[in-house]
């Protein structure tokens, strides 16, 4: 049996990095379908599926010559990739040309037709514009895209050797689920999501009501007493046996609260239940 070595990039999907752009991605998915239900009359939605991470020529090699890609050029802070199927493409078209779901058959190396090219850069741009709006940082944020291009692996934004994310969009909508493939230089991606950590982080916590500050349970502790017993004693101690205690009859009881003296008080009892009558006040 052949033993694989764990390769912790499998767990990308698992650190800071991904929660942001998970919650990203879900601020976005609002927008988005607002312009389908414009365009189509159907809603749609964004979601994440899987993120991974390999160096650039890695998954260029394995990106299809007929793919189509555009460059999404997230604007004063990061280049970025966008690449899909032109089966992938289809399914977004069916919703915006009004055509039946496509069937199991793969199409892939047919191009699209002008009028899909042009339909297809509409969907881009408009999800460009749904992940702008969907920024959580303090400061815009604006993502320009090309047009699109076939054949990604011509494309060299970034050095091969270059560890690359990949972040898998599901578009959701009534022709079925659409993947498109957003590819993010892995080293400059934590500065640009620290924005929406730092941000985040800095906000003010909540702070809890005054009713439901008094509504907390304490702890109220009153001893009646204590006293040292020699071992041997304690030994022979049986029931009805009397212990005397260090506390005199004629001097009140100390009631403590989560472990703090609170109050002097006299034992007594209400109905069938002993109690204690506060008589002082140590802190207020």
């Amino acid at each position: 049996m052949s033993v694989r070595p764990f390769d912790f990039r499998d767990i990308a999907a698992l650190d800071d990095t991904a929660v942001a752009i998970r919650t990203w991605i879900s601020k976005s998915t609002s927008f988005f379908s607002d312009y389908w239900v414009e365009a189509t009359g159907f809603s749609a939605k964004l979601d994440l599926g899987a993120i991974t991470t390999e160096s650039y020529d890695k998954i260029l090699s394995e990106i299809p010559r007929h793919d189509l890609y555009c460059v999404a050029d997230i604007k004063d802070r990061l280049p970025s990739v966008w690449y899909a199927s032109a089966d992938q493409f289809r399914i977004i078209l069916s919703d915006l040309l009004c055509l039946p779901p496509a069937d199991g058959d793969s199409d892939g190396d047919r191009d699209l037709s002008a009028i899909e090219t042009d339909l297809s850069n509409y969907f881009i741009n408009r999800v460009a514009e749904s992940i702008s709006r969907g920024w959580m940082g303090q400061d815009e944020l604006e993502i320009e895209v090309t047009d699109l291009e076939k054949d990604a692996r011509k494309l060299r934004l970034f050095r091969g050797k270059d560890l690359v994310t990949k972040v898998c969009i599901e578009i959701e909508c009534k022709g079925g689920t659409a993947t498109l493939n957003w590819l993010l230089p892995k080293q400059k991606l934590p500065a640009l999501l620290d924005e929406t950590v730092d941000h985040r982080a800095g906000a003010e916590p909540a702070k809890p009501s005054k009713e439901l500050i008094g509504q907390l349970p304490l702890d109220v502790v009153t001893m009646l007493g204590s006293a040292k017993i020699p071992m041997a004693d304690l030994a022979k101690l049986k029931p009805g046996e009397l212990i005397v205690l260090d506390q005199r009859i004629d001097e009140p009881m100390v009631s403590t609260v989560d472990g703090e003296p609170a109050f002097q008080c006299w034992a007594g009892r209400l109905g069938n239940t002993q109690a204690v009558q506060v008589s002082k006040c140590l802190n207020k």
